[in-house]
């Protein structure tokens, strides 16, 4: 697994289109999924009183659509699909959706936490994306890629030499 990539937001081309300011020079290729993020307050450690570093709240994640040299384009993934009728759904959206950490049913909501009121934080306003903010790339794991593309690949070579004829 390689080491995540830290970046920045460098520009917003529009609301579908952002420029991040890590390309080839540091290992961004197209297809890296990455996540967008704002930084907040220092979270202290209850124990030690030490800082445990900067909340981050997402607030998009996105794949690299084309890389140069020192940034890549990035965009939210479109899931294409025609309407489920028989509760079944494509592959593809499923993968696309697991790998942008979307599990289960959209209506599902969080399972609240008994917490003590006077502990919470609140959850500060999330801010729209904005030049500057954070991305980090999110490591695929194996089950993740799109049916192990390399797979497939040898697979395709594979066919295309049997029906090929005999020299």
């Amino acid at each position: 697994m390689k080491k995540p990539i830290e970046a920045r937001v460098a520009a917003i081309i529009d609301d579908t289109t952002v420029v991040l300011n890590a390309g080839y020079e540091q290992g961004v290729r197209e297809g890296d999924l990455f996540v967008i993020f704002g930084e907040h307050e220092d979270i202290m450690d209850p124990l030690s009183g030490n800082s445990l570093g900067k909340w981050e709240a997402v607030k998009a994640r996105v794949v690299a659509t084309h890389v140069q040299e020192r940034m890549c384009t990035v965009r939210a993934p479109v899931i294409r699909e025609k309407a489920v009728t028989d509760g079944t759904r494509p592959l593809s959206a499923l993968m696309i959706e697991h790998s942008l950490g979307h599990y289960g049913p959209r209506s599902e909501e969080w399972q609240r936490l008994e917490v003590r009121q006077h502990d919470m934080s609140g959850k500060p306003r999330l801010q729209p994306i904005a030049v500057g903010d954070g991305a980090r790339s999110l490591p695929l794991e194996p089950e993740d890629t799109v049916a192990g593309k390399d797979d497939a690949d040898q697979t395709a070579k594979a066919e295309n030499t049997a029906d090929a004829p005999e020299r």
